[in-house]
């Protein structure tokens, strides 16, 4: 139990620490990357004012100068089919400002930003997608077929603004003629956002690490008190259950001793009757503390699950019988498995004593096993009121009873499904209570 709690507190708090880390994590490099999308935003914005201001007052490539096989730029320099032509747009601060309908001005732009706008073009296609101009800071960097292949990506998008892979664009379909399209190479800020990823990864990664070996330590300690009262509960039950056992003998011996002098009397009935109820709790204790400490008489072994079920179930058919109830039985043969064999009798007796006592008057108690994969499905059935589906979790705990006052007709201690339950443990199974209320029960156990 507390080795469980152990490893739920770990996990609970490793896997918090990773959700928090990767949020972390998640965190910078959103707000990383859409600050390299605001700034590929408002380059491109200013990229667009600029163009806008000197869209008709300078020819930097036409048509017209392309069939001639010659032009001359705005300073009168001769220019003979250069694809790309070196550019620094300067714009009036007084002027008023120009915005694309896309992206609406993203604030004041100041020097700075203008100075730092990366690697961009600005390319007009005509009705046949044919470059008419291209405009570029960097013409170095690509030539003019990366280029055109970007602006007709662009293009066929059918959008006005997005982005294609490491490239923004932006683009003016209603002012110019045959399309503007304006783009922004962000190979650089997307190299260095991979770089900032794989960065605060390796820290978040280091940090989580570290923080789950601290939180493993605490977590030991702050464990360590709890099991160590859990120890010593242990071993009290188990020596207080071994004290007791004298005493009760004792009182059991007398009482048939006075029974045979003096004959049978109501008091010594309720006497033996009393000492037999608690020599049953005595031996429930010891067989709990004994599961508790995890000792065992016998290893686990192969074993003939279904004959060890049916040597338990064939005495009982009499018992039942005389109670005016009917047992029905579907256990194949053949059926194996590992473990202690004498635990999975003592589950049964359990289950079907319960079953018993709580099946209604001229009820039906049905016992079936099944091999399901590599799994044994044990189920016992009984008819009657059956248990409410908020205490079908609690009816496993340590002295549970439905009945809170502990005045139920039925007798018990309230030891016997804590006792099957910690069985199934030990045989790394699970048990489940079940059942339509007020109709039935049902008790399922996979092994």
């Amino acid at each position: 139990m507390i080795r469980k709690l152990r490893i739920r507190m770990t996990l609970l708090v490793i896997l918090t620490l990773a959700l928090i880390s990767a949020g972390i994590v998640f965190s910078i490099n959103a707000v990383n990357q859409r600050n390299i999308d605001l700034n590929a935003r408002a380059s491109l914005q200013v990229l667009y004012q600029n163009e806008s201001q000197r869209r008709n007052v300078q020819v930097i490539r036409s048509r017209n100068a392309e069939n001639a096989g010659e032009q001359t730029d705005s300073a009168g320099q001769e220019q003979t089919g250069v694809p790309f032509v070196r550019e620094n747009p300067r714009r009036n601060d007084q002027e008023p400002p120009y915005s694309h309908p896309a992206w609406p001005m993203l604030g004041g732009i100041s020097r700075e930003n203008r100075a730092a706008l990366s690697t961009y073009y600005s390319i007009i296609l005509d009705e046949n997608g044919q470059a008419v101009r291209i405009t570029g800071n960097r013409p170095d960097l690509f030539d003019e077929e990366s280029v055109l292949s970007v602006a007709h990506a662009a293009q066929n998008s059918g959008r006005e603004s997005g982005k294609l892979g490491s490239w923004y664009f932006l683009r003016d379909t209603a002012n110019t003629a045959g399309g503007l399209t304006l783009i922004l190479d962000a190979t650089l800020e997307q190299e260095n956002a991979r770089q900032v990823l794989y960065i605060t990864t390796v820290v978040a990664l280091a940090a989580w690490v570290i923080l789950s070996a601290g939180a493993l330590f605490l977590i030991r300690r702050m464990i360590r008190p709890v099991a160590e009262a859990f120890d010593r509960q242990k071993q009290f039950v188990w020596d207080a259950s071994h004290e007791l056992k004298t005493p009760m003998a004792v009182i059991s011996a007398h009482a048939e001793l006075l029974k045979k002098e003096n004959g049978d009397s109501e008091s010594l009935g309720y006497i033996l009757s009393e000492v037999e109820r608690a020599d049953t709790l005595v031996k429930n204790l010891l067989s709990l503390a004994r599961m508790d400490q995890g000792t065992s008489e016998k290893p686990f072994a192969e074993f003939d699950l279904s004959s060890a079920l049916l040597s338990v179930i064939l005495p009982f058919e009499s018992t039942v019988f005389e109670a005016g109830k009917t047992l029905e039985t579907e256990i194949p043969d053949g059926i194996t498995m590992t473990g202690q064999e004498d635990m999975i009798q003592q589950l049964m007796v359990i289950l079907l004593s319960n079953a018993l006592k709580y099946s209604s008057d001229g009820g039906l108690i049905r016992v079936t096993l099944a091999q399901k994969g590599k799994s044994r499905v044990l189920t016992v059935f009984n008819t009657g009121e059956g248990i409410a589906p908020e205490h079908r979790e609690q009816v496993f705990d340590r002295f549970y009873r439905e009945d809170l006052s502990h005045n139920s007709a039925v007798e018990g201690s309230g030891l016997g499904l804590s006792i099957a339950k910690a069985i199934v443990e030990r045989h790394k199974g699970t048990i489940t209570a079940g059942g339509v209320w007020h109709e039935n029960a049902v008790f399922t156990v996979t092994l």
